[in-house]
């Protein structure tokens, strides 16, 4: 996170390690990481613009804390080819 200048190296996404990814039969097997700020903060931010009525349409209100805090969304980082067994 440091490389995409990230302040003290903040993970905000929920991050998927493709290179964990494995199928077995009707299995699928990975790892993820979710800091646990990731979610609570900006779904705060979120609810604060509509209780108040400072934004009344959720994708707007999503697109700008996303803006904000500079999430990235559906932008992988790398991509990996994926194998399955």
């Amino acid at each position: 996170m440091n490389d995409l200048d990230r302040p003290r190296g903040d993970m905000w996404e929920v991050g998927l390690w493709v290179d964990s990814l494995k199928v077995n039969g009707n299995d699928l097997y990975l790892n993820y990481q979710v800091f646990n700020q990731a979610i609570v903060i900006p779904e705060t931010i979120d609810a604060i613009r509509a209780l108040t009525g400072i934004e009344k349409d959720a994708k707007t209100s999503i697109n700008k804390t996303n803006n904000a805090m500079g999430i990235l969304q559906g932008t992988p980082y790398y991509k990996t080819k994926i194998v399955s067994n």
